[in-house]
């Protein structure tokens, strides 16, 4: 962290480094880090340039030092010279930090590469820099919370300070669909010296640390991109100029930036520019909240209104949800989290414990499931400490611990993983016995917080649970729970309860519920763990937030909404169903991403009689043509596509048992130009294709463009598809379309990638430009 002083200051960080050594004896696609061995003058000259221009902070030269990128054997000498590379260029004049970017690969469950082994390569990266004495660490350029998340817990053994900066699309979420909000939140509860936005437009940059400014108190980074990437006179460059660039420099600071620097595009000039304005003291921010989030939505749990967690996530006392998970579909999951969510759930309870499976893979994918289909976030209530761990270390969030008993044993087991990934906790308030009185209570929940004190776990993340105990057999208890609740709140402390226990064993359990929750609202209970499809609870919780909580206004929306809800909120999972779908539980099914039962669902629909062929294009060829508007519109992200695609993918293996004979839509070659090491898009276009019947032939990334000729002569394919992430290796597209034409191979050629035109491609003789996957499809389908 750093100290009160510098948080109220601006710090200068230096700009791009791989841009500016093109011309440096840099391979098209080469990692910039491999110059540190073969050039490292020009390393050294750029560093210094930045340094004299005014950056107070410079990176290593080590970005893209990964496995996937520089050779085993070179990477630990990559890294340690360009420690002396930067160490020689600051002079003394500048601090170095680490540069760590994202590995090469998706992550699990989105794609190849295991969690594991992720770990065990940012471990020994991070390890070889602090033998080199590098403490201070810059994570950029992810598009991912979780392998930020990754990274950085990672990085923490190694580190005295951990910078974090993610990138944005225009449309202000990454990637993965994540918002700015989540990113804060998240790089908060896991204590970074401060959080941001790179490798983004500066525009997009300004309007994202508005939104993440009351979610922090850590400073915020800016290291915007010299605009876009444009082509003029034949040349790829980028839209702005170091002066348009540097013209930013107060929305930066105006929206709270604490550290400003470049990312691509950006020269020494620009820094100096920056530099050279007058820095004004920053404002001392402080939390306004206390926050837990999902990759998509944020929660502040200091709010006065009690909080609904949707109970209904779990086999137990569930039996249609237990069968469905011995049988491996955990749709219901996801069409419950849904359901909730609707229905005014705030937090999503998570438990997915059956004795005879293993909770590390069950609850793993619960969880999954859960976060694709809901914007709450979760509850994670586990019986294992190994899996709680696996769920929060992968969580683009941060969510609740749900639940570790007031003893001391557990308490010093669980709670130091649980502050490590950032998470809230509920402590029930079972000591060595189950407490009768409330002072037993009170002093177990005395004893919690002198363990938490002792290990640095912060009182404002901890809910109690007093404990509900049935009325028919105990009814004394219902009045100890409820004056529980009240003398903790009355020492500031948060609480939560499961309702329906209070009514286990009666009749109209609904209305002993809802009565309950009354009580517990006006004893100041922080937390209902309750159903919230059930309408007399939603119904008395609404009217106790007016009675008790002074929330009158909220209470007539909801009250406004009470029927048109209750009209289209279907207690049963199955009946789930989602705005712009078609009845077909198919076609729901594929644009859902829901892979348990589609199977299943095909030889249903092939039954009836329908023609392969019809099936294809009422039910697929629709999923799809939805799952790409929702793409589009930014309701759907990279997750949502890549499960979808599999689904699609799984029912057109089953019809095509129906077709004897009959050959796919047409044949895709595929292939990332030479030079370029990046195919994550690539895979993705893959995938869609595939799942739109068509047969995808991939030639993986960094390919010859000789093997690109070779494999057009062979296969025959009705189109290629052509692969560069990197603006310098967009000119080997050209290359190879000049070698097709001058082979007089008549092939159709989409260039892909996330800096390609309409432009570009009628520049160098390509038929179509992809910026994405869904992109591509378009295109394919209009020439085949």
């Amino acid at each position: 962290m750093f100290d009160q002083r510098s948080l109220n200051r601006i710090h200068i960080l230096d700009g791009a480094t791989g841009t500016n050594l093109l011309s440096e004896g840099l391979k098209p696609g080469e990692s910039p880090s491999i110059l540190n061995l073969r050039n490292p003058t020009a390393v050294y000259e750029i560093q210094k340039a930045y340094v004299d221009a005014g950056a107070g902070i410079i990176m290593t030269n080590t970005f893209s030092a990964n496995p996937f990128n520089i050779p085993p054997r070179q990477l630990s000498d990559v890294i340690e010279q360009g420690i002396r590379i930067a160490r020689k260029a600051s002079q003394g004049r500048a601090r170095i930090w680490g540069d760590i970017g994202p590995l090469s690969e998706l992550i699990e469950p989105y794609g190849p590469l295991k969690v594991n082994q992720g770990r065990r390569i940012y471990a020994s990266i991070f390890k070889v820099f602090r033998q080199h004495g590098v403490r201070d660490f810059f994570i950029e350029t992810f598009t991912s919370i979780s392998e930020a998340k990754l990274a950085f817990t990672c990085a923490s053994p190694f580190a005295r300070r951990i910078a974090v900066a993610l990138s944005l699309q225009d449309n202000l979420h990454t990637l993965m669909g994540e918002i700015p909000e989540s990113i804060a939140v998240t790089f908060d509860a896991l204590g970074a010296a401060a959080i941001g936005i790179n490798c983004t437009a500066p525009e997009i940059i300004v309007q994202a640390l508005e939104r993440m400014k009351g979610y922090t108190s850590r400073p915020l980074i800016a290291k915007p991109n010299a605009g876009r990437v444009v082509i003029k006179r034949n040349e790829v460059r980028n839209s702005l100029s170091d002066r348009q660039l540097a013209g930013y420099f107060r929305d930066f600071v105006k929206a709270g930036a604490g550290m400003i620097g470049g990312c691509c595009g950006t020269t020494p000039q620009y820094i100096r520019m920056i530099s050279r304005e007058k820095l004004p003291p920053l404002p001392v921010r402080r939390g306004s909240g206390n926050f837990v989030c999902s990759g998509r939505g944020v929660l502040n749990i200091d709010a006065t209104d009690t909080i609904i967690v949707g109970e209904r996530l779990n086999p137990s006392g569930r039996k249609k949800l237990r069968a469905a998970m011995q049988r491996d579909d955990y749709s219901i999951y996801g069409a419950d989290a849904m359901n909730q969510e609707r229905a005014g759930a705030d937090v999503l309870d998570v438990n997915a414990y059956l004795a005879e499976q293993d909770e590390i893979i069950t609850i793993g994918k619960a969880v999954d499931i859960v976060s694709r289909s809901s914007k709450l976030p979760i509850a994670l209530d586990c019986q294992n400490l190994e899996a709680a761990v696996a769920v929060m270390e992968r969580y683009p969030g941060v969510g609740i611990l749900n639940s570790v008993p007031a003893r001391e044993r557990e308490l010093k087991k669980w709670l130091p993983a649980i502050k490590k990934y950032g998470f809230k906790v509920v402590v029930s308030l079972v000591g060595r016995a189950v407490p009768r009185t409330v002072n037993e209570r009170l002093s177990n929940a005395r004893t919690v917080l002198k363990i938490a004190d002792q290990i640095g776990f912060r009182r404002r993340d901890i809910i109690f649970d007093p404990l509900v105990f049935a009325l028919a057999t105990d009814p004394d208890q219902v009045t100890m729970t409820l004056r529980t609740v009240a003398e903790l709140r009355r020492r500031r402390l948060k609480t939560i309860l499961g309702l329906s226990n209070v009514s286990y064993g009666l009749p109209c359990r609904s209305l002993i519920n809802a009565s309950f929750a009354a009580a517990a609202i006006n004893a100041g209970v922080n937390f209902v763990i309750v159903n919230p499809l059930d309408p007399q609870v939603a119904a008395i919780i609404a009217a106790g937030r007016a009675l008790f909580q002074n929330n009158m206004e909220e209470y007539l929306v909801w009250a406004q909404e009470y029927e048109k809800r209750n009209r289209t909120i279907s207690v049963s999972a199955d009946t789930a169903t989602t705005a712009g779908e078609t009845n077909s539980e198919l076609t729901q099914a594929i644009v859902r991403g829901r892979t348990e039962r589609i199977e299943v669902l095909t030889d249903r629909l092939l039954k009836t009689k329908i023609k392969p062929q019809l099936l294809i294009d009422k039910h697929i060829s629709r999923a799809l043509h939805i799952v790409g508007d929702n793409y589009e519109s930014g309701k759907m992200f990279i997750p949502d596509l890549l499960h979808s695609a599999e689904a699609a993918k799984r029912s057109l293996a089953v019809i095509r048992r129906h077709m004897p004979g009959k050959r796919k839509k047409g044949r895709i070659l595929l292939a990332t130009v030479q030079g370029d090491i990046h195919d994550i898009g690539k895979n993705i276009a893959g995938m869609v294709f595939e799942s739109a019947g068509y047969e995808v032939i991939d030639l993986g990334k960094d390919v010859l463009t000789r093997r690109i000729i070779e494999a057009v002569k062979r296969h025959k394919p009705e189109v290629l598809g052509l692969s560069a992430l990197l603006t310098t290796t967009m000119p080997v597209m050209e290359h190879v379309i000049s070698e097709l034409k001058r082979n007089r191979l008549p092939v159709k050629v989409i260039i892909g990638g996330p800096n390609v035109s309409v432009e570009y491609a009628r520049k160098i003789g390509a038929d179509g430009a992809a910026r994405n996957a869904l992109d591509g499809l378009r295109i394919l389908r209009s020439m085949l």
